[in-house]
């Protein structure tokens, strides 16, 4: 069976099926692809992943901007679907940004809405350049 295209609808309602763990790939200061599991989130066509500051991603983000974050769904290849999104990333670190963001997260959630953030987190934004998808 040939592998097809995702359309745009359903690269954005994968991501919304939040399938599981997504594969986030930076670059280390030596160039090698440094490729982790993250948990992730969006708001609008923005992607992002949270994590503690100052790890080897955030610094591999700050040193490089550019990010790649797989998503794939599907028991066996018949029902292999996933998308890779590559583009460009910040690492956010200021606690009213992340206040921010979070709070967006929670009106978008229908949640109650934050007033604080934990010390010592960062959020890594994606803001795709290209996506790449696949299905059977």
């Amino acid at each position: 069976i040939p592998m097809q295209s995702l359309t745009s609808q359903e690269v954005w309602e994968l991501c919304d099926q939040r399938p599981g763990w997504a594969a986030l790939t930076t670059l280390d200061q030596d160039g090698f692809p440094h490729t982790v599991a993250i948990g992730y989130f969006r708001l609008g066509h923005v992607l992002y992943c949270g994590c503690r500051a100052g790890t080897r991603k955030c610094r591999n983000l700050q040193a490089n901007p550019k990010v790649t974050l797989m998503l794939e769904s599907g028991k066996g290849a018949e029902q292999l679907r996933g998308v890779m999104f590559q583009g460009q990333g910040r690492v956010i670190e200021d606690p009213a940004q992340l206040l921010e963001i979070k709070q967006r997260l929670a009106e978008q959630r229908g949640e109650a809405a934050p007033t604080q953030v934990a010390s010592g987190i960062a959020y890594l934004e994606i803001r795709p350049l290209r996506i790449r998808s696949w299905k059977r």
